[in-house]
């Protein structure tokens, strides 16, 4: 029964502490999220209010070009229609604005920046709009609607056109909104923009679009239509407001169209330039939720941990006692459990051999296997050494058979130069005999790995000469020093180059010009060998598992060269890694340690 007592006040604790805890984390959160909407409100005020002024004082320098004017004098001139619809394009183009167009006195459009668009603002009546009475009347004019043709959103400057002492026209640039997504592509909330009346004309919600924050009048509604400012939108209410100054007051506001569940977010508004528009910033508190969840849920695992502590620690106490009597026991059945483990450390060093003996077999194999790679490889370029082979055989079957009609002919000098080149010949076969027989030979596993680059690289390029002489392969080398050494045996660094260049030459098989290159670079400790060609190059996904065993692209690969190739350079504490070679193509690089003289391979 006081057991029962004790859990079930420590869990109405700890139920407590939770909820004081949840209530904490969503009051911090509340004040963290209402503190982001006003910063992020007030930069997109300060940036769409330096936008709409670079535009504003626009109309007033160009109202002033007397090529304005002197269309507006003669409005019925072509020649001049289409020059000033020229000059309009121009200067749309110029200021990156949406429409440029000039008005006569009665609000008659007669050139215009889309002149030859098929949503053109030639021959329409704009006497209506606000922007035009105001530039009429010598003002500035400003207006934010709906575009009656273009059906496109915009805000409208405009300024008279003076000719002397007599306004003869209307000059309006209108600036489309969409320059709002531009100055505002890093938002962390959702926003709208509302003019005097609360009606919303821009916003990151299309269902807020053309909608009244607050409720309007039968008499507000139907002024806003007949000036045709928004369209035929059937202006809802998003809040149960009838000001607007009184969701100007709030810090949170239910928000959403009245045939949807509305939503409770934080909110965040400012006045945006002298137009009356406002810029309302909205995060929804249900956006709170998951870090407030993620809170409670720490507390509460550290809670039940806390509590799991305790009492494992009063267990323990109470067990101290206990092992205190079971010691005895303990130290008698220690002599019997001796012998079970004398049985099991030999069985554990038994283990210990054979995994020792099977990773021996393993390097084994993987000897044989590198081994077997290089065979495969001699196997591919056996044309290539049938080819180099042949031409000197040739010239020492002809050789022989001149020198014997001369021997017949007594000209023993002559036969004496047949036998000089036969022995150049000779050597010359030798010599690629004994190219093919260095890198056949399997490695010495007891040499040090210490190879030469310059050999190694020239080597690989004279097994693969002939092979690309074939093919028509212009090959490029730089290598920027000599007498370069680094950590690697000489025969399977050779092997891994020869294998890049095999694989290259393939890769260049449908290029117009093939070239394959290869470039060294030298840094203070380490040397990089780029293997490079202008073939077609290879996919991300290619790229990801060329070194997996037994993946290859080839219809009778085996998918092993690149998986070996990588084990030998990661042997020598080196690495191999592909990427696009700049000009394109693939290109591999193999990063290996530098040797000075008198350094030790690690």
């Amino acid at each position: 029964m006081r057991r029962r007592f004790i859990i079930s006040l420590v869990t109405a604790f700890g139920v407590l502490l939770t909820v004081l805890v949840g209530a904490f984390t969503y009051s911090s959160v509340e004040k963290r999220f209402t503190t982001e909407i006003e910063y992020d409100v007030y930069q997109l005020q300060e940036k769409l209010s330096a936008e709409l002024a670079r535009y504003s004082e626009i109309p007033v320098v160009l109202s002033a070009d007397p090529r304005l004017k002197r269309l507006l004098r003669v409005p019925k001139s072509k020649r001049l229609y289409k020059e000033i619809n020229l000059l309009l394009n121009n200067w749309n183009t110029r200021l990156n604005s949406d429409v440029i167009y000039l008005m006569d006195r009665s609000g008659l459009t007669l050139a215009a920046s889309n002149a030859d668009a098929p949503q053109s603002f030639v021959g329409h009546n704009y006497h209506y709009r606000p922007y035009f009475q105001q530039a009429i009347e010598g003002h500035k004019g400003r207006y934010y609607a709906l575009g009656v043709v273009s059906d496109k959103r915009g805000y409208y400057f405009s300024y008279p056109v003076w000719d002397g002492e007599v306004i003869t026209g209307v000059l309006t640039l209108k600036v489309d909104l969409s320059i709002i997504d531009s100055i505002w592509d890093q938002q962390k909330f959702d926003y709208l923009i509302a003019d005097p009346l609360g009606v919303v004309f821009y916003s990151s919600r299309d269902e807020w679009l053309y909608q009244s924050l607050s409720i309007l009048s039968d008499q507000q509604k139907e002024t806003i239509r007949d000036s045709r400012r928004y369209g035929d939108s059937s202006l809802s209410h998003l809040t149960k407001f009838s000001a607007l100054e009184d969701i100007e007051a709030q810090e949170a506001l239910h928000l959403g169209l009245p045939n949807r569940a509305p939503e409770h977010v934080l909110v965040s508004n400012t006045d945006l330039g002298s137009a009356g528009w406002r810029i309302y910033g909205f995060i929804p508190t249900s956006d709170a939720w998951p870090v407030v969840t993620q809170s409670v849920l720490i507390f509460a695992t550290f809670y039940g941990l806390l509590v799991l502590v305790l009492t494992a620690w009063l267990q323990t106490v109470k067990t101290q006692r206990k092992l205190a009597r079971l010691n005895d026991e303990l130290e008698q059945k220690v002599d019997s459990r001796t012998a079970s483990l004398e049985e099991t450390n030999t069985k554990l060093r038994q283990s210990i051999q054979q995994y020792e003996d099977t990773e021996k077999a393993l390097r084994q194999t993987e000897n044989e296997l590198i081994q077997t790679a290089k065979l495969a490889m001699l196997g591919e370029l056996s044309a290539s050494i049938n080819h180099e082979i042949n031409q000197p055989l040739a010239a020492m079957r002809t050789y022989t058979e001149n020198s014997i009609k001369l021997m017949e002919r007594e000209r023993y000098e002559s036969v004496n130069g047949n036998l000089k080149q036969l022995n150049e010949l000779i050597g010359m076969v030798a010599d690629i005999v004994a190219r093919f027989k260095i890198f056949a030979r399997k490695q010495n596993l007891e040499g040090k790995a210490r190879a030469s680059l310059d050999d190694a690289i020239t080597a690989s390029l004279k097994l693969s000469a002939a092979s690309f002489i074939k093919k028509g392969i212009q090959i490029a080398c730089h290598i920027p020093e000599k007498e370069l050494m680094v950590n690697a045996d000489t025969v399977q660094l050779e092997q891994v180059i020869l294998n890049l260049l095999n694989n290259a030459s393939q890769a260049v098989d449908s290029a117009q010009s093939p070239e394959i290159g290869i470039k060294v670079e030298t840094f203070l400790d380490r040397v990089s060998i780029h293997v490079w060609d202008n073939g077609p190059g290879i996919d991300n996904d290619t790229k990801k598992k060329i070194f997996s065993p037994f993946y290859t692209t080839k219809k009778e690969g085996l998918g092993l060269g690149l998986t070996i190739c990588r084990r030998i350079v990661e042997g020598f504490s080196g690495s191999l890694q592909i990427s696009d070679h700049p000009t394109g193509g693939a290109e591999f690089t193999i990063t290996l340690q530098r040797l000075y003289e008198g350094d030790s391979p690690q």
